[in-house]
């Protein structure tokens, strides 16, 4: 085989091959966040499949349990959950580390999160 043909061979290959990411994976993460005003806070997040392709989301900041339905789309995980009454929405991407980063609200301002597999 010639070599320029072994190398488009070569080069082709290497595009089709699948590229190695990190996934959202099932489990037990830390929470380090901010609220819309600034404040900080940390916790627990638990991430476990839930009926017919969905995903349950439940977070422990405090004395404060919320729980939330959701699906993963695109490599997003998109949660919606309700907290004193307010419905929100939280959305995460994963980061090469495997770490979520993400983004919610509950129409008062945006929050952000980055969620830390434990």
């Amino acid at each position: 085989m010639r070599p320029l043909r072994r190398l488009c061979l070569a080069a082709l290959l290497c595009c089709l091959a699948p590229i190695a990411q990190a996934q959202i994976r099932e489990g037990l993460y830390a929470i380090e966040g901010s609220n819309p005003d600034g404040t900080s806070y940390s916790g627990k997040f638990a991430l476990q499949p839930g009926p017919a392709g969905s995903w349950v989301g439940i977070w422990q900041v405090g004395s404060a349990r919320v729980a939330g339905l959701g699906l993963i789309e695109g490599g997003i995980l998109a949660l919606s959950f309700v907290n004193e009454g307010r419905p929100g929405i939280a959305a995460y991407q994963v980061e090469p580390d495997g770490k979520l980063r993400g983004t919610w609200t509950t129409g008062g301002g945006m929050g952000s999160e980055m969620l830390t597999p434990e």
